[in-house]
């Protein structure tokens, strides 16, 4: 194939995924126009209600949690004395900060920032104090965390999901063969800074950040634990048959709630034992991790049954995975992002603004290990008839 011929195909892959985006783009607007209820409207029926008049529930948990999502950066300081108002943070994050600036972040980043400036007026959220803020971001791992203190001596801790950085994705898929990962980690140590404060706290966060507050409400200290009022995973990924079959996990077991949408993919991932809140999203398969689309009945999410779609998906994907080995499972994750790293890919956005990033990507995939090319086509086996069972495009 010459280069003419390369060039050529390129473009009907690019024009392929053009028209791949503008179809999601229509299902979203389509199903957004008939959502009856979510966080939006919450804020604006609760929003005047402080949290003695309303206690704090699972819809807060989701909200601050998608605030964590923020790079405050200049704005929230890493130390526990130097705290700020929601409602000053707000003021001065949109003072720098347009609405252009929403084009250059992913879904959960975007719905935090509208999150941000719905409640940052609202007497419910907005003397709310953040502080401690963390983030570490480089090539091997990608984490975030704040603090919410809402009066009354409660603090919620929110962990941040995955954000843009590809080290980030990879340490996600880490979690598939190794614990802990370094995320893990920095969880562990950031809530341990509470040993000593007087203070009931409740953890949570959505994706990965789900996942963060499980391992590290389990694997911190006794003191911490008893302060310990409530752990919420929104959507976020399970453990290793080891981690959720030990006595920390049993320990923590009947402080946890795991939340997941009736469409479920990423809240499915690894072991859960089956035990989740299951609750309406107006979205089909991955799209139904946006929080934005999960259906709310008043002060809580609405209940539902899983959908035969995450079903299949769920049985497909555990089947999957447990016929490969721990070291068939890191040769899989390091020869696929290998691939990201020789191509220079560092960020999620590059994707969206160079599609020749896509074709390099699959040139490059041909380098493939024979051990990994069949873990690929299984997989690949595995999420078409789960999409056979709820095909996104007709």
């Amino acid at each position: 194939m010459d280069t003419s011929d390369l060039k050529e195909n390129l473009e009907r892959s690019i024009e392929r995924v053009k028209k791949i985006g503008k179809k999601i783009s229509d299902v979203i607007i389509e199903v957004k126009e008939n959502i009856s209820y979510n966080f939006y409207d919450y804020v604006d029926d609760y929003g005047d209600y402080t949290f003695e008049e309303k206690e704090f529930n699972e819809v807060d948990n989701v909200i601050l949690s998608m605030l964590t999502y923020i790079d405050y950066s200049g704005l929230i300081s890493g130390d526990s004395k130097d705290k700020k108002s929601l409602y000053t943070v707000s003021k001065e994050f949109f003072s720098t900060h347009n609405k252009s600036y929403l084009k250059e972040v992913i879904i959960p980043t975007k719905v935090g920032i509208k999150l941000l400036e719905k409640i940052s007026s609202k007497r419910r959220y907005r003397d709310i104090l953040v502080f401690n803020y963390l983030y570490k971001g480089d090539a091997n791992s990608q984490f975030s965390a704040c603090t919410f203190d809402l009066g009354n001596k409660t603090y919620f801790i929110g962990f941040e999901g995955t954000d843009t950085l590809i080290s980030g994705w990879e340490e996600d898929c880490k979690m598939a063969y190794t614990f802990p990962v370094e995320a893990h980690i920095l969880a562990k140590k950031y809530l341990r800074k509470y040993t000593f404060k007087n203070v009931r706290l409740i953890i949570g966060g959505h994706s990965k950040g789900g996942n963060l507050a499980l391992v590290s409400s389990m694997y911190t200290n006794f003191l911490v634990r008893w302060k310990i009022k409530k752990i919420y995973s929104n959507d976020g990924m399970g453990l290793r048959d080891k981690q959720i079959n030990s006595r920390r996990y049993r320990r923590i077991e009947n402080k946890f709630t795991r939340i997941i949408p009736d469409s479920s993919i990423v809240g499915l991932l690894l072991r859960h034992n089956n035990k989740y809140e299951v609750i309406k999203s107006n979205m089909p398969g991955l799209i139904s991790h946006d929080t934005s689309t999960w259906q709310i009945d008043r002060n809580s999410f609405t209940r539902t049954k899983l959908t035969r779609f995450s079903r299949v998906f769920d049985d497909g994907f555990t089947k999957w995975l447990d016929n490969y080995s721990d070291e068939e499972r890191e040769l899989f994750v390091k020869e696929v992002f290998d691939i990201m790293r020789e191509n220079n890919i560092e960020t999620l956005m590059q994707f969206t603004t160079n599609y020749r990033l896509i074709f390099d990507v699959l040139k490059s995939s041909k380098k493939l290990s024979p051990v990994v090319k069949n873990m690929a086509k299984d997989l690949i086996m595995v999420i078409s008839q789960t999409n056979l069972e709820y095909p996104l495009f007709k």
